[in-house]
């Protein structure tokens, strides 16, 4: 009898264990191509210069963009999105800011951000080596993500030479929320910016970003494409 019970053990168990492998398994990630663009400007604002003092105003710079993100397809428009922001450089290697974002997604509800952030850079021979803790707000329902840090690594590097200087990045997005901190989600970008002068640039790369902590998790190809203006008459 003993014997019995431990065959129908061994029975079930070999019928059922490929049933809960299954069912813990998650689903493949969903492969996305997408196309950013973005036009951007940045300043000085000098006509703060009497309120703030000059000292102030040669280490603040402010900045507004408008930006596309498509869908998978790359003209199905997803997000249309507004950013204001402005740093302080409090010396050569710490910057201090802050930056709100206001998104219409086509479809969906819009969304608003604001975010503070810190950071880090320094020159390591013809090298640049930044480090950047963004803290960001998501205006969205408690249980959402609110509250989320995002860590950013940078390392570009100047070639004598050669117009074409590749920066690459690596950033970490961790949600602060009701289970504590979750980490959620990696962005890689490689890409490069073109100067044509010292007011026009243009800047290319491709974005890999990947979902974590989700049963099908998105895993998206991105070409970034960002065209820059600086504002000359405000010594930028």
């Amino acid at each position: 009898m003993i014997a019995t019970r431990r065959t129908i053990a061994v029975l079930l168990a070999s019928l059922l264990l490929p049933t809960f492998l299954l069912a813990q398994e998650p689903l493949r990630p969903t492969l996305r191509q997408e196309l950013w663009g973005s036009i951007g400007v940045r300043g000085r604002p000098s006509f703060l210069e009497g309120w703030l003092g000059k000292t102030t105003i040669k280490r603040l710079k402010t900045a507004g963009e408008l930006g596309y993100r498509s869908a998978d397809s790359f003209f199905a428009g997803r997000q249309y999105y507004l950013d204001l922001g402005a740093d302080y450089k409090v010396n050569d290697q710490f910057t201090v800011g802050s930056e709100f974002r206001y998104a219409k997604r086509t479809g969906q509800e819009d969304r608003q951000r604001l975010g503070a952030k810190f950071q880090y850079a320094f020159l390591w021979g013809r090298s640049e080596l930044t480090y950047r803790m963004t803290y960001q707000h998501n205006f969205r329902d408690y249980g959402e993500v609110r509250e989320v840090f995002r860590n950013k690594f940078v390392v570009a590097h100047d070639f004598p030479n050669w117009r074409f200087d590749p920066e690459c990045s690596v950033e970490f997005f961790t949600w602060a929320g009701y289970q504590g901190l979750t980490y959620f989600g990696t962005r890689y970008k490689v890409g490069t910016e073109y100067d044509f002068n010292k007011v026009h640039s243009l800047g290319i790369g491709i974005v890999h970003d990947r979902e974590r902590m989700e049963y099908a998790p998105d895993h998206r190809f991105i070409l970034a494409i960002d065209y820059g203006i600086k504002l000359r008459k405000s010594g930028a």
